[in-house]
């Protein structure tokens, strides 16, 4: 039986493609380290957790569907 491994990080572009912003707009969010991002071969991950968690506990962002 083959485990099914959870997502723990995304990209900048999966981020801003679920929230429904621009590229500058996810960096600016990144910038404000309203959650942890980790840099992997240059480039940088949104730990999933913790965008999650300043997700839940803000009002102004909302994920698109689709």
């Amino acid at each position: 039986m083959e485990s099914v491994r959870k997502k723990t990080s995304m990209s900048v572009h999966e981020m801003a493609k679920m929230l429904g912003i621009k590229k500058t707009d996810s960096y600016w969010l990144m910038k404000k380290h309203l959650f942890d991002v980790i840099i992997v071969d240059k480039k940088m991950r949104i730990m999933v957790d913790s965008f999650e968690k300043w997700y839940a506990g803000q009002t102004h962002y909302h994920k698109v569907s689709g």
